[in-house]
């Protein structure tokens, strides 16, 4: 299962602008806020999107048990300060017994730069200095970004068995050209046999990376 740290972070600072992204199909967008799935009506809805995910009705048990961890993924998400989640689940294309789980986070960072360039060469530098993140240039509509590459091995244990868990994010960092703010969108999987097809995902859903006007703050 792709997850995030669920421990609470120090809120990230609020910026004044918000961004759009275009998801392909198959994304599920997470709630961030418990009043998101507050209500009978809501949570049922909620429960309907995922089953639907995994062929199953809203009253299977394990649509309601998918359902609770996914509410959980979104409020976590929050609570690290993030904008924005989704998730998505495809069947491997070269093997489609083979799950491939992603999810999508986002959210917004004040910036006082002068000019992009000078926000990508300043994003460069502080990712290069951790030895585990590769740094790459990024060339989106919107204007020049960096993509970041990190991995964390990890295990959990079934029965008393631990089996290793390799956990991989691609993220795009993007200021805008106002020097007001940096957008970070990152695709996370532990499906690293399918790698290089969630890296595509990512990519193509960068490219529809758009900024909102300044003092719009919704993602």
């Amino acid at each position: 299962m792709t997850s995030i740290d669920t421990e609470p972070a120090e809120p990230l600072p609020a910026a004044e602008r918000g961004f759009n992204l275009g998801l392909p199909d198959g994304f599920h967008g997470l709630p961030i806020d418990q009043s998101d799935v507050a209500g009978a009506d809501a949570a049922t809805s909620f429960t309907e999107d995922i089953g639907g995910i995994f062929g199953l009705s809203a009253d299977d048990e394990n649509a309601q048990a998918a359902a609770a961890v996914f509410v959980g993924l979104g409020l976590a998400a929050s609570r690290q300060g993030l904008d924005y989640a989704a998730i998505a689940y495809y069947l491997s294309p070269d093997d489609p017994t083979r799950p491939i789980m992603i999810l999508l986070t986002g959210y917004v960072a004040p910036s006082d730069h002068s000019h992009p360039a000078d926000a990508v060469a300043n994003l460069r530098q502080d990712l290069v200095a951790d030895a585990g993140t590769s740094v790459h240039d990024l060339r989106l509509p919107i204007g020049p970004a960096v993509a970041s590459v990190s991995e964390e091995q990890d295990q959990v244990v079934v029965e008393e068995y631990p089996f290793p868990v390799l956990t991989r994010q691609l993220t795009a960092w993007a200021p805008d050209p106002d020097g007001a703010a940096i957008g970070v969108v990152t695709v996370t999987t532990n499906s690293f046999q399918d790698w290089e097809r969630v890296c595509t995902v990512g990519l193509d859903i960068f490219d529809t990376f758009e900024w909102e006007p300044l003092g719009a703050t919704s993602s």
